[in-house]
């Protein structure tokens, strides 16, 4: 399969990407860029509202606010006007950290992890709402957060290392059990993923300009292709669920890289035959 250019918006980090089915529409966001975008399910009536700092993951709540993981910590802030209100800093004692990749779990609660800009794999991943646990070992890049469909399975990269864990996942407590090696990625580093209704991983491959989605026992089942070489997350969305949103990135490509794929760091789009699953709303509050 092919993907096809939704939004040429040509973030510098396009990351993030999530349908809210509230509004029926897909939001992502441009970390290096510091703003949140937003379309329809064809990629008309774009909107981007400026932060004033880098949106690394985000999940909505059932009134409309969200909970978001900035460069910074956690905060809560309004997706309409970009306010927010810092409710747990990350890793205040080391100012190489940031936030990074996260979704929710099947319970409504967010799983999210950090980036080391020094290499080290120190990167702790939180499960919030209505606490802050750690799940998961520490990473340097944390990435591949997604769920099961009966939310009992985890998995997630420390993306240097290629290698995509699944972790035994407690519903009741939001705890992860023992971990083991699901997949080894060769081509590329595993970015942000998604599970679709057959219980297929979909993984977007930094620097292999694919989707790969994977069975059961790890093998790659499908391959969507994307114009341009850092592809970093999906989410399936549309009034079926059956449109894969696609967002791409720009950062770490120099000049002749950007001329080859001109596009990079749009979001692009594939329609597929097997529908994903609802992204949820966050259900954790905000006191913690």
């Amino acid at each position: 399969m092919k993907a096809d250019l939704l939004v040429d918006c040509r973030c510098e980090l396009g990351e993030g990407v999530q349908w809210r089915q509230a509004d029926q529409r897909a939001y992502w966001t441009d970390i290096e860029g510091a703003a949140l975008w937003s379309c329809d399910a064809n990629g008309a009536a774009v909107r981007r509202v400026p932060l004033d700092m880098g949106l690394c993951a985000f999940a909505f709540d059932a009134a409309g606010m969200a909970l978001g993981a900035f460069k910074d910590g956690l905060c809560r802030f309004d997706p309409a006007t970009g306010a927010r209100q810092m409710l747990r800093p990350y890793m205040p004692g080391h100012p190489g950290t940031r936030m990074n990749d996260g979704t929710l779990d099947r319970q409504g609660r967010m799983v999210v992890g950090g980036l080391d800009a020094g290499g080290a794999a120190i990167c702790p991943t939180w499960r919030v709402g209505p606490d802050v646990a750690e799940v998961a070992i520490p990473a340097q890049i944390a990435n591949s957060c997604a769920f099961s469909p009966e939310g009992d399975v985890m998995y997630f990269t420390d993306t240097p290392t290629g290698e995509i864990w699944c972790y035994a996942y407690d519903t009741a407590t939001g705890l992860t059990g023992t971990g083991e090696v699901f997949a080894s990625v060769t081509s590329g580093g595993p970015d942000g993923s998604a599970v679709d209704s057959a219980g297929r991983l979909w993984t977007a491959i930094w620097g292999g300009s694919c989707v790969e989605a994977r069975g059961p026992d790890g093998a790659v089942v499908a391959r969507v292709e994307v114009p341009v070489p850092h592809v970093t997350c999906v989410a399936f969305g549309g009034p079926d669920l059956r449109r894969m949103f696609i967002t791409t990135a720009r950062q770490g490509l120099e000049a002749a890289g950007l001329m080859a794929a001109p596009q990079s760091g749009s979001v692009f789009v594939a329609d597929l035959d097997v529908p994903g699953l609802p992204h949820g709303t966050y259900s954790g509050g905000y006191d913690f």
